[in-house]
């Protein structure tokens, strides 16, 4: 805004003079964001809580600032988060981030019912695989592999993690 100031005189000199003069806003490219650590796949955006400072201050989300976030969805790309100075900041800093795969050693596996032998042909059953409650897509969040599947006993399903996923369940 703009500030007046206003000059008196003193001592052998008398009178005032009246001078204004304009406060500008505080960029803030120089501000720090905090450090974001490695985020996990989630399939929805993800939106990391962080902080500003600048100049030894914290400042104020929605009030010094606004935040927006890009490439926040799936892993293996870069994850960007944009502070946009507000109100008494003008300016932007970004800070980057990483979003990577979630294991799917923590996968939901609807059970796969009894099967019945089949005069030594492979069996293949094939599960319902969900992460976080997202239910995933063979051959592109996973594939499957049997062993001990041709004969009367138990049989083994191994569900190994691609593209947005890692590990083995």
């Amino acid at each position: 805004g703009t500030a007046t100031i206003t000059v008196t005189g003193k001592g052998n000199y008398t009178g005032t003079a009246t001078g204004t003069y304009t406060i500008g806003r505080k960029s803030i490219e120089s501000a720090t964001v905090s450090t974001i650590a490695k985020q996990t796949y989630t399939g929805s955006a993800i939106c990391p809580m962080i902080s500003v400072t600048l100049d030894g201050k914290t400042l104020v989300a929605g009030t010094d600032y606004s935040v927006s976030y890009s490439n926040n969805v799936n892993a293996s790309q870069t994850a960007t988060v944009v502070v946009t100075g507000m109100n008494n900041y003008t300016g932007k800093v970004s800070k980057t981030f990483t979003i990577q795969a979630a294991s799917i050693s923590n996968a939901t596996i609807e059970k796969i019912t009894d099967c019945t032998y089949d005069d030594g042909n492979a069996i293949k059953p094939e599960p319902t695989v969900s992460v976080n409650g997202v239910d995933l897509v063979k051959d592109t969040d996973y594939t499957l592999s049997y062993s001990n599947n041709t004969n009367i006993g138990t049989a083994t399903i191994t569900i190994t993690g691609m593209g947005k996923y890692v590990g083995t369940k």
